[in-house]
Order: structure tokens, then sequence, then C-alpha cells
């Protein structure tokens, strides 16, 4: 690869990585809040999944990795030690750039399938709470 071709790719990516400061806040308030709402009351409740001996949530959480923000779930394991708890990552919003996002769920091929494209974090969020493909398993 050239130097120009390399330091092209390079300011291309920078420059596509550049998440104003004030979405992150916002992106990050609002989802929380449906954490806090809709996710976490559940987190407490003896489940089906549970009592029956299955890997079961025991904390939600959101975090931002690059450009992109997650809805996540730390799930122990029937043995109940914290051990051996793993993280799944349930939702995507991808910044698409000019306050816009991409939503994508996390399928069980082990990829991110894209299911809305350019999105405000209003719509976004509203998606989430509606559409049980983006929730974390409770």
């Amino acid at each position: 690869m050239t130097w120009e071709l390399s330091q092209h790719r390079a300011g291309t990516r920078k420059a596509t990585a550049q998440i104003p400061e004030s979405v992150r806040r916002e992106v990050t308030r609002r989802c929380e809040e449906l954490v806090a709402r809709k996710f976490a009351p559940l987190l407490g409740q003896e489940t089906p999944m549970r009592r029956r001996g299955f890997n079961y949530a025991v904390a939600i959480f959101t975090e931002w990795r690059g450009r992109s923000f997650y809805l996540c779930a730390r799930y122990r394991t029937p043995r109940g030690r914290p051990a051996d708890d793993f993280v799944m990552r349930s939702a995507r919003l991808e910044y698409a750039g000019r306050g816009r996002f991409h939503l994508a769920y996390f399928r069980h091929t082990d990829r991110w399938q894209r299911f809305y494209h350019g999105l405000t974090p209003e719509q976004g969020f509203e998606a989430i709470e509606q559409d049980e493909v983006f929730w974390p398993l409770t």
C-alpha cells in the first residue's frame, strides 16, 4: 500500500469515527432510562430460565465501542459462579453521521443484522422498546 493511500484511509476512518459528545450523552442517557424502566425490574424475578437450569441474565447495561452503542446483558451459568459469567450484546446503534444511526440485532448466526437505517436516537429507542428482537433475554 502506498503512503498516499494509507494516509487517505486513515483520514477517512478518523472522520467517520467522530461522534459529537452531545450525541453520545443523549444516546447513553436515553438507553439507561430504557434499561432502568423496562429491563432492570425483570432481573430479580424468578424466571423459567432460572428454574429449568439455563443461563440467566444478572445485569443489563450499555456501552460504547468505537462508533457503535450496544445494549448488553451479563449472564450467569446454572452453577451460579460469577467467574463463569459472560456478556452478550443484543442491539447495536451504529453511528451513521449527522445524528443518525443504523439499528441492528445480533442473530443466532453470530452476525449483526441491520434492521433499520438512518434513525434518530428517539426512533432507535422506540424501535428497541417495541420490538423484542432487540431485547436481551432475561
